[in-house]
C-alpha cells in the first residue's frame, strides 16, 4: 500500500509541476516523452510470438498497457531501441482494460499525468506508440469527445488521432506533454472514431485489481433453491468476451450478463439468451458474438466435455438477418490445453470444425472453426472462425477476457 501511495503522490506532484510549463512544439514534446513509451511483445509457452503493443512508464519499474495486449501471453517483454527487459503482470484491471507491468532494474523516466479537469474537447493531442511495430511513432489530432456514463463518470476519450494495431497501450498526451489517456481501440466500420481510456484511472489500477481478485476468490453464493454448485457459482456473474476482426485488428466487448437461474436453465441478458448448465444454448434471440452466435449449431458449439478424439458431424441451417446459412461440418476433439482468463488458468478441450458453409446471398465456401471449451466453467471460452472465398470473408476470434460479479 505504501508503494501505491508513493506512486500516486509522485503523479500528483508531477501534475502540479507540469501546470506551469508552456505549450510544447511537437518536436520538443516528442523528445521529452518518447523515452517513456516502450514496445510490448508477448509470446506463448514455447516462445512463439503472439502480439505486440505499447506501454507507458508510470513509475520506477512500472509501466501501464492495455490488458488485451497481454491476452494468452506466457511471456512478456518491453523493449526500445534494441534494449529489452522481461516484464511480469503485477495488477490487472481487466474491466477497464488497464494492466500494470513490473520490470526489474528498469529506470526509464515516468510520465506526468494531467488532471482530468484540464481536458478540453477540441484540444490538440498527440499519440506515441508502436503502430504496426514501428517504434516510437508520433501522430496528432484532436480530443473530439469525452464520453461519460449515466453517472457522469469518464468512460472513454474520443480522439481523431490514428490508432492502429500495435498502438494499443500507447500514450496520449496533451500539448504540455502530460499523459491524458492510454490509446485503446477503434470503432469498427466507422471512419476516424478512435478511443483512449482516461489516464486518471491509472492510479486506481492496484486497488481495483486487488478487489477483483478478492471477489474471484470469494465462495459462491448460497442460492437456497437447490441449484447445482456450477449454477450457483455462475449466479451473479458477468462473462465479458472480446470479439476481434483479425483482418483489421478491430474489436469490441461482448457481455453475457446472468440475470437468474431457473433449475438447470441460466437466463442471460434479460432473457435474450438462455443456456443449460454445461454450455448448451436453448435460446438466442440476440446474436451478439459474431459467427459464434450467428451460425451456432442447435444446442451450441460444445455443450459438455467431449472425450479426446471424439468426432461427429453437423448438418444444419441458421437464420441470418439477411437470409440463412447452411452449415456442413465435421467436428473432432483434438487436444487438451490450458487458457488464462484474467489471473486464473483453466483446463480446456479444443474442438476443431471443418467443412462448408452456404450463405443465401453469398454462395458456397469452405469453413474452419475452433472452440476452446472449459469444463470448470461449462462454456466455450474462445472461438475462432475463418471462411474466405470470392463471396464470403470471415476471420474472427471471440475470447472470454473477464469473469466478474456485479
Amino acid at each position: 500500500m505504501r508503494r501505491h501511495t508513493l506512486l500516486l503522490s509522485g503523479l500528483v506532484l508531477g501534475i502540479s509541476m507540469a501546470q506551469a510549463q508552456p505549450v510544447l512544439t511537437p518536436e520538443t514534446l516528442f523528445e521529452r516523452v518518447a523515452p517513456s513509451v516502450w514496445t510490448v511483445r508477448t509470446a506463448d509457452t514455447e516462445g512463439r510470438p503472439l502480439t505486440q503493443g505499447s506501454a507507458v512508464v508510470i513509475g520506477p519499474g512500472r509501466l501501464i498497457t492495455n490488458c488485451h495486449v497481454l491476452r494468452r501471453a506466457a511471456r512478456v517483454s518491453v523493449g526500445r531501441e534494441n534494449v529489452s527487459y522481461g516484464a511480469e503482470l503485477e495488477h490487472p484491471d481487466t474491466e477497464r482494460d488497464l494492466c500494470q507491468l513490473k520490470v526489474a532494474n528498469f529506470s526509464a523516466p515516468p510520465v506526468t499525468i494531467a488532471p482530468p479537469e484540464s481536458l478540453r474537447v477540441g484540444a490538440r493531442v498527440y499519440a506515441i506508440g508502436a503502430p504496426r511495430g514501428l517504434e516510437t511513432t508520433i501522430s496528432d489530432g484532436l480530443l473530439s469527445g469525452i464520453r461519460r456514463n449515466q453517472r457522469a463518470a469518464f468512460e472513454a476519450l474520443q480522439i481523431t488521432v490514428p490508432v492502429s494495431p500495435g498502438s494499443s497501450g500507447g500514450g496520449l498526451f496533451d500539448a504540455y506533454g502530460r499523459l491524458i489517456g492510454i490509446t485503446s481501440f477503434v470503432l469498427k466500420d466507422s471512419q476516424n472514431l478512435n478511443f483512449a481510456v482516461p489516464a486518471s484511472w491509472i492510479a486506481e489500477v492496484p486497488e481495483r485489481a486487488q478487489a477483483a481478485q478478492a471477489a474471484r476468490n470469494a465462495p459462491p453464493p448460497d442460492t437456497g433453491n437447490g441449484a447445482s454448485s456450477a449454477a450457483a457459482t455462475a449466479a451473479s456473474r458477468v462473462f465479458e468476451y472480446r470479439l476481434t476482426d483479425r483482418s483489421t485488428g478491430n474489436f469490441k466487448s461482448i457481455v453475457y450478463r446472468l440475470d437468474r437461474v431457473e433449475g438447470d436453465r441460466m437466463v442471460f441478458n434479460n432473457g435474450d439468451r438462455i443456456e443449460r448448465e454445461g454450455g448448451g444454448v436453448i435460446e438466442n434471440k440476440q446474436p451478439l458474438g459474431g459467427e459464434f452466435d450467428l451460425v451456432m449449431p442447435p444446442g451450441g458449439w460444445v455443450s459438455s466435455k467431449p472425450e479426446l478424439g471424439a468426432a461427429w458431424r453437423l448438418d444444419y441451417k441458421s437464420r441470418l438477418s439477411y437470409g440463412s446459412a447452411h452449415m456442413e461440418l465435421r467436428a473432432r476433439a483434438t487436444e487438451t490445453s490450458s487458457m488464462r482468463i484474467g489471473t486464473r488458468d483453466f483446463d480446456v478441450v479444443v474442438v476443431r470444425f471443418e467443412g462448408y458453409t452456404t450463405r443465401s446471398t453469398a454462395g458456397f465456401s469452405s469453413y474452419k472453426a475452433s472452440a476452446w471449451y472449459a469444463p470448470a466453467l461449462g462454456r466455450v471460452v474462445r472461438f475462432e472462425a475463418k471462411a474466405h472465398d470470392r463471396y464470403i470473408y470471415v476471420d474472427e476470434a471471440l475470447e472470454l477476457v473477464d469473469i466478474r460479479s456485479e
